[in-house]
């Protein structure tokens, strides 16, 4: 597992091109309704669980039984959906009055960019696995 590395690394840039622009933008984010707690919040359990996610992709697809790897995309699939779900129930139960709308719409748009970029880095595994019998 250790040559596959450098799958995480798009998941890592987009992780630290988010946190520095948002970094940078918090004055326009602000203009905007967006909160940039939230917004920083969002990105870092998005990574996280991203990355956990890709791993447990990773070690699935390197098995040879075929049924541990279904299990392990539906155990990654649910475990991401699970705990980002989780996440917004104890933020809306926290900022109860002031939910920031904006931000979690945001960020559950990153959502489907977070997993457009796992998708591709299982997609490049198959691809090399394929290459390289």
């Amino acid at each position: 597992m250790k040559n596959h590395q450098k799958l995480y690394w798009p998941v890592v840039g987009l992780f630290v091109a988010l946190s520095s622009l948002y970094s940078l933008a918090q004055n326009w984010l602000k203009q905007y309704g967006l909160s940039y707690p939230v917004l920083m919040g969002g990105n870092l359990i998005l990574f996280l669980v991203t990355i956990v996610s890709l791993y447990f992709h990773v070690k699935g697809f390197l098995h040879k039984n075929i049924q541990v790897f279904f299990r392990s995309v539906y155990g990654a699939l649910m475990i991401k959906m699970l705990f980002c779900a989780a996440s917004v129930v104890i933020y809306a139960l926290i900022a109860k009055p002031n939910i920031n709308k904006p931000a979690l719409y945001v960020s559950m748009a990153l959502y489907f960019v977070y997993s457009f970029i796992e998708v591709r880095m299982i997609f490049r595994l198959m691809k090399q696995q394929k290459n390289n019998p």
